[in-house]
């Protein structure tokens, strides 16, 4: 019988053993959250194996009551409950009450996001959790498993990283602002493109064009398309009645030959990528982020788009 107890003892001593190991594992990121600038920075081993070396940083949105320290996540949820009864999508539980999470959503349904809670990311606004874009969240969800050490503080510290700023949401559109912006969902509204203002910039004048823009491409109408280039010195025939749309390409008539371009279509209008056309006549394209312009330059003709921001 005596046997028998030891033996029960070493069983549940190795057991527990194992356990602790286990959750002592070396995780593959080290994550710190500076609750005064409000940014999530996510490090991960140098060559000694110290956790120097940032990969990723995210704003986001920390409480007034959110505590200091250094913890290890315990738990994760796909969706979970909030104080105030409202969810959240991809909770990690950092300590406590205390969870990354969305963004939260009046119920459990992703069209149903606080958007005025959204666009507060990058300030103290949250009850304690440690709020974040869809995207963010979902990132460290997937990515950063449960022991994961996550150190909070305070403080005017520059972080070695910048976060891209969250995309603002208009809480006048009544058919996106309902969405996270960054949520993978196939449903997401935000996943289409949209129409935007730009300002064409040639040497003597200056005019409005409608172009369409997704995943980082611009497109232009056909009399758009055509008045730009023709400040080139350049001209194009869009031919819409010589050939049939199919499966996003459409033909363009250019030295005295056809050529199948990429197109969108929105609201019964078409719209041709800007860099097919640019690839087609042998121009110059260049995009100048800080100023949100497009140059387009051929044969010592240069003309600007520059993208409206008060549209």
């Amino acid at each position: 019988m005596k046997k028998k107890l030891i033996g029960f003892l070493v069983f549940c001593l190795l057991v527990c053993s194992l356990s602790a190991t286990s959750f002592a594992a070396e995780k593959p990121y080290y994550i710190t959250v500076n609750l005064t600038e409000n940014i999530v920075t996510v490090y991960e081993k140098d060559t000694t194996g110290k956790y120097t070396v940032p990969v990723k940083a995210f704003y986001c949105s920390g409480g007034g009551y959110t505590p200091e320290g250094t913890f290890r996540t315990t738990q994760k949820y796909d969706w979970r409950i909030l104080f105030g009864d409202v969810w959240g999508q991809y909770a990690t539980r950092i300590t406590g009450h205390i969870l990354f999470h969305s963004v939260p959503y009046f119920e459990k349904d992703k069209s149903t996001l606080e958007y005025e809670e959204y666009n507060k990311l990058g300030t103290t606004a949250s009850a304690g959790c440690i709020r974040l874009c869809v995207a963010d969240a979902k990132w460290i969800y997937d990515n950063c498993p449960v022991g994961t050490t996550v150190k909070m503080y305070r403080g005017k510290v520059t972080e070695p990283l910048q976060p891209e700023t969250p995309k603002k949401i208009d809480t006048t559109d009544l058919l996106r602002r309902g969405w996270d912006p960054t949520d993978p969902d196939v449903k997401n509204p935000w996943k289409k493109g949209e129409l935007r203002e730009l300002t064409l910039k040639t040497p003597k004048a200056e005019r409005g064009m409608k172009a369409y823009y997704e995943k980082g491409t611009y497109y232009l109408t056909a009399q758009d398309a055509k008045q730009m280039f023709a400040h080139l010195g350049i001209t194009l025939i869009l031919s819409d009645a010589e050939a049939r749309l199919e499966e996003g390409k459409m033909m363009i008539r250019y030295q005295k030959e056809l050529h199948a371009m990429t197109c969108h279509v929105e609201n019964g209008e078409i719209y041709y990528k800007m860099r097919d056309l640019a690839d087609l006549v042998g121009a110059e394209m260049t995009w100048e982020a800080a100023k949100k312009e497009i140059g387009i330059s051929y044969n010592g003709r240069e003309i600007i788009a520059s993208r409206n921001l008060t549209a």
